[in-house]
């Protein structure tokens, strides 16, 4: 990989982790070291070394089943920006999932967006980021959630990974299996005649994200959040799905509000994965 300005563009291994954290961190990101090791052991992790063996900027490819790949994790330092990294890391990133045969997808926040759609990336599905800073008013009691919800184990990890492939448009059970472990008792599922669904969710550095969310119908995925707003860390992060108004405005009525958006963008290509009637919630924009 080629550099600029006194920077190495390099591929970044289990060594570099703890200056990937460091980088995260100093621009007020949410991931934490487990994170990170998701894409140093199932995807790659390129990045920017200064002269002073500074990690300085950094992009991650993440292969999603058989058909696209993510990318994700672009940060620059804030003293390190306007000077192309992003862009020469963004390029690397889609010539290494093209190397692969996968059509390289992302989710681009509004600055993003400009440059992804310059490299020729195309809007999908609108997804709008809502946080319960734990100011929203009182949280329910956690007592029984509702009759067809239960905690999920490893054992469900094949009907997870089918419904989730039905909302998403793809295969991760390695990345779904490693969300299971990570939801702190939060993962819950409910498998019915008349529902199916799922949640997933990650303790963070600085808030807890529930996600991904895969719903039969609105009425489940509410009972399911209702059921982590009685037991999870405040703050929460929800990456809504934003194409059901009434969703997101239940959603506000228990708290959460808009923090920021983003755009599902796919290369070259505007026709989206998955079954928006099924997607709720997304697993982050940096797992897809």
């Amino acid at each position: 990989m080629a550099g600029t300005d006194g920077v190495a563009l390099r591929a970044l291994g289990p060594p570099d982790l703890p200056l990937a954290q460091r980088l995260s961190e100093s621009v007020g990101w949410n991931q934490v070291a487990a994170d990170w090791r998701i894409f140093a052991e199932l995807g790659h992790l390129f990045g920017a070394i200064d002269e002073d063996a500074r990690l300085v900027a950094s992009a991650a490819t993440l292969p999603l089943g058989p058909v696209f790949g993510w990318i994700s994790m672009v940060i620059v330092a804030p003293e390190m920006r306007n000077r192309g990294l992003a862009r020469q890391l963004v390029r690397h990133c889609m010539a290494d999932l093209e190397g692969q045969g996968l059509l390289p997808g992302l989710d681009a926040t509004p600055e993003g967006r400009e440059v992804y759609g310059r490299l020729g990336f195309r809007d999908t599905w609108p997804i709008t980021r809502l946080v319960r800073p734990g100011t929203g008013g009182p949280l329910p009691a956690a007592g029984p959630s509702a009759p067809e919800i239960r905690p999920a184990t490893r054992g469900d990890l094949a009907a997870i990974g089918e419904l989730d492939a039905r909302a998403f448009g793809t295969a991760r059970s390695e990345v779904l299996a490693r969300l299971i472990e990570r939801s702190a008792g939060l993962a819950v599922v409910a498998w019915t005649p008349e529902s199916a669904g799922f949640m997933l969710a990650r303790i963070g550095r600085v808030a807890t994200q529930l996600g991904p969310i895969v719903a039969s119908h609105p009425a489940l995925a509410l009972a399911m959040i209702d059921h982590a707003l009685a037991r999870a860390p405040s703050p929460l992060l929800v990456d809504l799905v934003d194409l059901r108004p009434g969703l997101r405005a239940a959603l506000e009525s228990r708290g959460f509000a808009q923090q920021r958006t983003f755009s599902r963008m796919y290369y070259r290509c505007s026709a989206a994965f998955g079954d928006p009637a099924f997607a709720v919630a997304v697993a982050g924009p940096e797992l897809g």
